[in-house]
């Protein structure tokens, strides 16, 4: 797991891992500034400051999802999940999270508001010959 920064916000990458019991998962600050492992609900995750540069690595007990956040930066938030020992795990997703998943980098407001006004005047033009 890296810790890392794209367009001035941190995230965890990849956003969700898996790992079967008795596997450890290793968190990477790539970053200049500290951050933290800690869980949503228990106290599965308890890494403490995580400084640039370093590494905290936990080995997971048994089954289940654990999510977590970093207390510093609380919209950083992450997901494992433990499988049960010989369970093939799914693909890890390996995107940031820093932009939502409905975004379309390729279709601007701008494209759609042309896209829309293209639209009307061809219905305008219909209504035209027609009348």
């Amino acid at each position: 797991m890296t810790i890392g920064e794209t367009n001035n916000l941190y995230h965890f990458s990849p956003k969700t891992t898996y790992v079967n019991v008795g596997g450890t998962v290793t968190w990477t600050n790539g970053t200049d500034a500290p951050h933290t492992v800690t869980s949503d609900s228990g106290s599965e995750l308890a890494s403490g400051t995580i400084g640039p540069g370093t590494t905290f690595n936990h080995a997971f007990a048994t089954t289940g999802t654990f999510a977590y956040h970093c207390t510093v930066h609380t919209y950083m938030v992450g997901t494992v999940t433990v499988l049960a020992a010989g369970v093939l795990p799914p693909a890890t997703d390996t995107l940031s999270t820093t932009t939502p998943p409905s975004h379309d980098p390729g279709i601007g407001p701008g494209l759609l508001v042309l896209a829309g006004l293209a639209g009307g005047i061809l219905a305008v033009r219909r209504f035209r010959r027609i009348a």
